[in-house]
């Protein structure tokens, strides 16, 4: 019973923080006016503010107008602290979950995990550096 409920949180948490992060890949935002600037830091705050000026995939592509693309950011900006409550509530019921299944391990056992966890790390940061070497 305990693992049912688990699943179907999980579900839905995944559902939420897929829906929420299809807006990563997208078109930017159309400037009229505007040429490119040199690539400068911005800082927190404009970054944090630029989050919101953005479309969910696929919809810079459909003409959007002004007014549409005000309305999506003003729908982004409205539900974004939600998406990160859920986001944290996920990444801290992953690790709840993880806990709990490394309990159920013998010692042994336990050895062998984080000494699979120790050369799969190992593989993925030498295979990062061969890919940065190319």
């Amino acid at each position: 019973m305990r693992s049912n409920l688990i699943c179907s949180l999980l579900l839905g948490l995944s559902i939420s923080v897929m829906t929420g992060t299809e807006t990563l890949a997208q078109a930017p935002a159309k400037s009229k006016d505007t040429a490119k600037a040199p690539a400068t830091k911005t800082s927190e705050p404009a970054k944090a503010a630029a989050e919101f000026r953005r479309v969910p995939q696929y919809f810079g592509q459909v003409d959007l107008s002004d007014e549409q693309r005000e309305k999506l950011y003003s729908i982004r900006e409205k539900n974004s602290k939600k998406l990160d409550q859920l986001e944290a509530e996920l990444v801290a019921l992953r690790a709840t979950i993880l806990s709990d299944s490394e309990a159920v391990l013998t010692p042994a056992q336990r050895t062998i995990l984080n000494k699979l966890r120790g050369e799969a790390k190992a593989k993925a940061s030498a295979k990062s550096k061969a890919a940065k070497k190319n």
